[in-house]
């Protein structure tokens, strides 16, 4: 009988142990995989795709693919998963004046490419302390004397660096949205080229249109609205007309010649613009009385933009 009881006690102890252990096996696979992970891990990050070609791709005419691989401060033998790519980004753009934007691509396992944007003048921007040539995306490129004058010309911004390779930025920071929406306005073609732009007054822009006509557009609100309502004015004017162009509300702009304008100081002028329904909308002097109308100008309307 003693020997009997024993046998049923050790076979008791031994379901036991193998439910124990059934138990603990999914325990026990979690942590190989997270082992296996952590080596795979680390061995990517030390042994495995280390970098043996950095590619530059792009055109960068005043660097060497040898100078923009060594602004990136990536050597061959680094890691490429250890490597950030907003990092060589930054050295490059801080580095080299000349390169406006910078991509970074990893190809595994081994290859890292860098392509360039090169860096070109297109706008004057002119203060009492010199003028700052400076790119479409707003890097300051020369700081000098001269103008270039097949660029459009920007005054009244206010700079508050004017160290070559820093972004541009205004002591207004209202400026910056300015430049940033007639930079990408221009940068989409225009019929009628912006040859100056004055933003002294931030809220009584001025835009001069092809060295000839004159634009007052008002604030920066809807500026892009307002540049495509002005061109589509332009379009109906001779193109030797020289004159001056303004908002009329929201949705209108009047033109007035330039000689009609400089003879009011001798015979008051009219200038006349037509509202959505055709009628004549007549402007009025301080005191509300109409403009006498010894002098006739010619004016142009564009109410179908709304």
């Amino acid at each position: 009988m003693q020997d009997v009881e024993k046998t049923e006690i050790q076979r008791d102890t031994s379901a036991r142990r193998k439910r124990r252990r059934n138990r603990m096996r999914p325990l026990y696979g979690l942590l190989v995989s997270a082992l296996v992970i952590g080596v795979g891990v680390a061995l990517s990050m030390t042994v495995f795709f280390n970098i043996d070609t950095i590619e530059i791709d792009g055109d960068a005419p005043d660097y060497t693919a040898e100078e923009i691989a060594q602004a990136s401060g990536v050597h061959t033998g680094d890691n490429m998963m250890r490597l950030k790519r907003a990092d060589v980004q930054k050295n490059i753009l801080d580095r080299l004046v000349f390169v406006d934007s910078v991509t970074v691509k990893k190809e595994f396992p081994s290859v890292l490419v860098i392509s360039v944007t090169p860096s070109k003048a297109a706008f004057n921007l002119v203060d009492d302390s010199g003028t700052l040539q400076v790119s479409a995306a707003g890097k300051i490129l020369k700081n000098g004397p001269e103008t270039v004058e097949s660029l459009p010309t920007i005054t009244g911004f206010d700079p508050s660096t004017r160290e070559p390779g820093q972004a541009l930025a205004s002591k207004d920071s209202q400026k910056d949205k300015i430049f940033q929406t007639l930079s990408e306005q221009i940068a989409k073609g225009l019929d009628c080229p912006i040859t100056a732009v004055d933003i002294k007054d931030k809220y009584d822009i001025q835009l001069t249109f092809d060295n000839r006509i004159v634009f007052s557009m008002g604030n920066w609100s809807e500026m892009e609205y307002k540049i495509t309502l002005a061109e589509a004015v332009l379009a109906q004017l001779p193109s030797d007309k020289v004159g001056y162009l303004s908002m009329v509300g929201d949705h209108q702009c009047s033109y007035r010649e330039k000689d009609a304008v400089e003879k009011q100081t001798t015979a008051p002028n009219v200038t006349t613009v037509t509202d959505e329904n055709g009628q004549l909308v007549v402007e009025t002097d301080e005191n509300g009385q109409p403009v006498s109308t010894t002098t006739t100008t010619e004016t142009t309307v564009a109410n179908d933009w709304q």
